[in-house]
C-alpha cells in the first residue's frame, strides 16, 4: 500500500461526497453540510482524506474539543454517528493515520485523540496504547423488519402499555402539527431548552436551528409539533436522507410541565414511524443512547423495537499530564 493523506480543500470535496455516499458506512453526519453546521457553532475542524495512490480508501471528519480542560481532537461532536469511515480498516492503515495526526497534534497542542469506529474489532487495528472511553451508540429502528402494522400488533404489549401512551393523546383531542416556518422554531426551540436543561445535555443556541432550518428546510428537515389548541406537548426534529433512505430523529422537545400521565415521546416517535414508512425510508436513528439497558432512554426506545448499534472508542493520550489526569479521574469516577 502507497498511503497518502490530504486535508480537505475545494479540489477534494467532490471526492469526499462520492466516498460517503457510496460507503454503506456514510452517513447525514459526514457531509460537509453538517460540517458547516458544527462550524456554525464554533467547532473548530480538521478533515482529512486518505489515500491508497490515487485512490481514496477513508475520511476522517475531526473537530477541536475538550476533555477536562485539555485540548484535543474528536471526531463529529453532537453527532449521532461520530465514526471514521475507512474502506480497509487494519492496523496497517489506522496506525497510518494515528501516526500522521501524532504528527499535527505538534503543531496544534493537542492532548489527545479520540477515534470512534462502528467495527467491533477496532481497539485491534492499535499496535500503541490507549485509554479506554465512555461506550456510546444509537439505537436503530429497521423498518425493513418492523413496519408499523408489525410494531403496533407484535411489538407493542399490554405489560409495557405503548397503545396506551399513544391512545391518550389521540383519545384526549392531540393532533400533530408540521411546522414550516421560521416563527414556528421560536416555539420548537423554547420547549426543546426546557428538554434539555431537565436533562442536562449539551445546550444548542437558537442560531444553530435557524441554521438548521436555512440549510436542510423543508427537503432534508421536517419538524413536528404535538398539541391541543394552546396546550404544547412536544415537538420532534428530524433529519431525512432521502438516498440513503434513513432518517434521523435529532431534537426533543418537550413540555416538562404537562401532566405525568403523558408521554409525549411515544406519540412523537410513533408518528415518525409511521412517516417513514410511508416515504419508503428502510431505517430510523433514534440517536444516541447510553449503551445501559435500564437507562430510560434505553427502554423507551426499546420499545418501539429499536436495537442498539455499539461505537467503540479509542482515546490516544498525546501528552504525560494528560494521560495521568485522566487515569486519575477514571479510578474515581469508574467508566460505565
Amino acid at each position: 500500500m502507497n498511503l497518502s493523506i490530504e486535508e480537505l480543500n475545494d479540489t477534494n470535496i467532490d471526492l469526499w461526497e462520492e466516498f460517503n455516499q457510496k460507503m454503506e458506512e456514510g452517513t447525514f453526519f459526514h457531509t460537509n453540510k453538517w460540517k458547516k453546521i458544527l462550524e456554525s457553532v464554533g467547532y473548530k475542524s480538521h478533515y482529512f482524506l486518505i489515500f491508497d495512490d490515487e485512490e481514496i480508501i477513508g475520511i476522517c471528519p475531526f473537530f477541536e474539543t475538550n476533555i477536562k480542560g485539555f485540548k484535543g481532537i474528536a471526531t463529529l461532536p453532537l453527532s449521532d454517528y461520530n465514526h471514521l469511515i475507512v474502506k480497509d480498516n487494519n492496523e496497517y492503515v489506522m496506525d497510518f493515520i494515528r501516526r500522521r495526526l501524532e504528527l499535527k497534534a505538534k503543531n496544534n497542542s493537542w492532548s489527545f485523540i479520540l477515534l470512534n469506529s462502528l467495527d467491533k474489532n477496532f481497539e485491534n487495528n492499535f499496535n500503541k496504547s490507549y485509554l479506554k472511553y465512555t461506550p456510546s451508540g444509537n439505537m436503530v429502528l429497521d423498518l425493513e423488519k418492523l413496519n408499523p402494522d408489525k410494531i403496533w400488533n407484535e411489538v407493542f404489549t399490554n405489560k409495557r402499555k405503548q397503545r396506551n401512551h399513544i391512545n391518550k393523546f389521540e383519545n384526549d383531542g392531540f393532533k400533530i402539527k408540521d411546522l414550516d416556518s421560521s416563527n414556528d422554531m421560536k416555539i420548537f426551540f423554547k420547549y426543546y431548552l426546557k428538554n434539555i436543561r431537565y436533562i442536562k445535555g449539551i445546550e444548542c443556541p437558537y442560531s444553530h436551528f435557524m441554521d438548521l432550518y436555512g440549510a436542510y428546510f423543508p427537503k432534508n428537515m421536517q419538524i413536528t409539533l404535538l398539541h391541543k389548541e394552546d396546550l404544547i406537548a412536544g415537538g420532534l426534529l428530524s433529519f431525512l436522507d432521502e438516498s440513503k433512505k434513513i432518517m434521523y430523529l435529532r431534537y426533543l422537545a418537550l413540555n416538562r410541565d404537562i401532566p405525568n400521565r403523558y408521554t409525549p415521546p411515544y406519540f412523537l416517535f410513533w408518528d415518525a414511524i409511521k412517516r417513514a414508512d410511508k416515504l419508503g425510508f428502510k431505517r430510523i436513528c433514534f440517536g444516541t443512547t447510553p449503551s445501559d439497558e435500564n437507562h430510560p432512554a434505553y427502554k423507551l426506545k426499546r420499545n418501539f423495537g429499536c436495537e442498539y448499534e455499539n461505537i467503540y472508542s479509542v482515546l490516544i493520550p498525546l501528552s504525560k499530564l494528560f494521560k495521568l489526569g485522566y487515569r486519575t479521574y477514571t479510578s474515581i469516577y469508574p467508566l460505565k
